[in-house]
């Protein structure tokens, strides 16, 4: 009967781990299934290290290093990246500054994010005032929005106020979100 020791299943381990994060990285899948990967790998490593060095299982410790890592990195990878929340930032501002028109409903401002790589749309949505621009008791102008986004299969809906500042942000806008 074959033994194997501790350093060749920690090797094995390792060696796997790092094929699937060149994998991951060569790979042209989503930004959840790339962290998801990278996180599980992450995860998987780590968890081998810290059991080996407690004198632990490092199977048992890369496995379950690897489930949690890939979970973190889904819900990571998930979220929007930076140019989608610009993109959705952007039209949240100009459907703030849309003017009233008597008798007619807002219009929604509709955005998406495109990969310059793959040409694919990795994010869309739309944003439309939900009320007229309001005085708040300190002056200030405030206005009620509702922000759509549409992100691998996902859909999701919030309302949100945002208030008129009397200096510009640094992209340009007086709109933000009251803390």
């Amino acid at each position: 009967m074959l033994t194997v020791g501790r350093p060749l299943i920690v090797s094995t381990v390792l060696a796997f781990a790092f094929a699937a994060l060149l994998a991951g990285c060569a790979s042209t899948g989503s930004r959840q299934q790339t962290g998801t990967g990278v996180g599980a790998v992450t995860g998987g490593v780590a968890g081998a290290l810290i059991a080996r060095r407690g004198g632990g299982n490092a199977v048992a410790g890369a496995v379950i290093g690897a489930v949690a890592g890939g979970i973190i990195g889904n819900v990571i990878g998930k979220a929007l990246d930076d140019e989608e929340r610009r993109q959705l930032a952007l039209a949240t501002q100009r459907a703030a500054a849309q003017p009233v028109v008597p008798a007619k409903p807002a219009k929604k401002v509709h955005w998406k994010r495109t990969d310059p790589e793959t040409k694919k749309v990795t994010a869309s949505g739309w944003v439309v005032p939900r009320s007229e621009p309001y005085q708040k008791p300190d002056g200030t102008t405030c206005r009620d929005v509702t922000q759509n986004v549409q992100k691998n299969g996902q859909n999701e809906s919030q309302h949100i106020t945002l208030c008129k500042t009397q200096v510009a942000q640094a992209d340009g806008s007086n709109w933000v979100i009251p803390q």
